[in-house]
């Protein structure tokens, strides 16, 4: 029989100070639903068994001791194979790096250290973090979707999505560069931010790209991802790109009303841009009713066309992991998975005033972003425009089918939620994003939780098939 569920991580911050639960407890019943449903999800490259019941041990002392470090403390956490642990492969999913011992954690994996979170184990992530469809051909098999093991979780962070859907830890710290936070929580019904670059730390977390990077968590909700953020932010003298202001308290920050709120949705999107399936589609019609019932004045707003968005992705993110990545292919070609190898040799062929242009441009689309949030608080858009797709596709550019629906606020560097807002007629579940303007994630996790608490989509879990 397999082990219960795990609880949310606000939940079991709640269970473990009142001593209703023990840190122990907690990372024995991970590793119970890793040894049971694992084999099927093939969520973890790597459990650390012996090292995360140590963790657990050592927090359950302090919190006997009175000395625990606040709500991450004890909470069993995975970390997506781009992400350095001290002392383990660091691989990227990758024959080329299937050697590469990491000699220190990364600045984020410090952090969630510091705050007494458990390292539970190291999961999938498409080879080199390049999204797409699931990666067949890479070091590790690809992570399956909890809630239907046919279909694909999304990527990059695949395996972060998969082990949160499937209960195999209660958070997970994931890259996105493109949508690789938010697509694997949306097509995994799970939440996930990315937060403005700068936030979290990225040293010690090996990059697709120079400019789109950030590293944010996946959770059940967008108050566990609040909790995550918290201890994950700040800055980092050692990462270039590290912002040394304030962090907010994002818990504290959480309400359960919008009064006085407005929020824009991006029906353009999914209505004008894309033929998005009925069931997608209607999702996010009706989440306007939901956020009217919390007190916001509901308001549509007028972007951009996706697929200029998807157009200056498209150039710049190939061309950016193309440069990181050119003397490798140069010299280990063949232990590259082709797909990935295939992806990143576009960028060779996109001219240095392609490259330009698309920055311009993309400068442009930044301004028009900020232009709506002169007149709401929040924007809704989708996270996704398609169903999860098979296992079994063979699509060698599969990103040529839609245009990529996270990317815009990586190109704008606004910082956005991704949470459950309904299911699919096959039971699959969908997301939505929950955008807010640069450095207030508070904001857009404030508006991500009251619109979870109130729509009652976020209880439902995975029944792994």
């Amino acid at each position: 029989m397999t082990a219960p569920f795990p609880p949310t991580i606000a939940e079991a911050a709640a269970g473990l100070a009142a001593g209703d639960l023990t840190a122990a407890g907690l990372t024995e019943l991970c590793l119970a639903r890793i040894e049971a449903l694992d084999g099927l999800v093939n969520a973890y490259h790597k459990v650390l068994k012996d090292e995360a019941l140590a963790s657990a041990a050592a927090s359950d002392a302090r919190r006997a001791a009175g000395k625990d470090v606040g709500p991450l403390d004890g909470i069993p956490l995975a970390v997506k194979d781009v992400i350095q642990v001290e002392n383990h492969a660091c691989t990227a999913n990758s024959r080329v790096l299937q050697d590469n011992i990491a000699d220190t954690d990364a600045g984020v994996i410090a952090c969630l250290r510091a705050a007494g979170a458990v390292i539970l184990g190291i999961v999938d992530t498409y080879e080199f973090a390049f999204g797409g469809r699931p990666t067949h051909d890479a070091l590790f098999p690809p992570a399956c979707n909890p809630w239907d093991v046919t279909r694909s979780t999304g990527g990059s962070s695949s395996g972060c999505g998969a082990a949160v859907a499937a209960g195999l830890c209660l958070g997970a710290v994931g890259s996105d560069a493109g949508g690789s936070i938010r697509s694997p929580a949306a097509l995994c019904g799970t939440a996930g931010i990315k937060p403005t670059i700068g936030r979290v730390p990225t040293s010690g977390v090996m990059p697709l790209t120079f400019s789109l990077d950030t590293v944010g968590p996946l959770a059940q909700t967008a108050e566990d991802c609040a909790l995550m953020l918290q201890a994950m932010a700040g800055y980092d003298p050692t990462d270039q790109l590290s912002a040394d202001m304030p962090v907010p308290d994002y818990a504290n920050a959480l309400t359960d009303r919008l009064d006085g709120l407005t929020v824009g949705i991006a029906r353009g999107f999914y209505r004008d841009d894309y033929d998005t399936p009925a069931d997608i589609a209607g999702t996010y019609d009706v989440m306007g009713k939901v956020f009217e019932g919390l007190g916001a004045k509901v308001i549509d707003t007028d972007l951009p066309p996706l697929m200029d968005f998807h157009a200056v992705g498209r150039l710049i993110l190939p061309s950016e992991a193309y440069a990181i990545h050119e003397e490798t292919l140069q010299t280990r070609w063949t232990e590259f998975g082709p797909l990935a190898r295939n992806r990143m040799m576009l960028g060779a062929l996109v001219r240095s005033s392609d490259y330009l242009q698309a920055q311009r441009r993309r400068r442009e689309l930044a301004h028009a972003v900020d232009a709506v949030f002169e007149d709401c608080d929040a924007l809704v858009a989708p996270a996704m425009l398609t169903p999860a797709g098979p296992m079994d596709s063979d699509e060698a550019f599969p990103f040529l089918a839609a245009p990529m629906i996270n990317v815009p606020f990586n190109l704008t560097d606004h910082p956005a939620v991704s949470v459950r807002c309904g299911f699919q007629d096959s039971g699959m579940p969908v997301g939505a994003q929950i955008v807010a303007r640069r450095w207030k994630e508070a904001g857009a996790l404030r508006v991500a939780h009251a619109y979870e608490q109130a729509a009652g989509w976020r209880d439902a879990r995975a029944a792994v098939v």
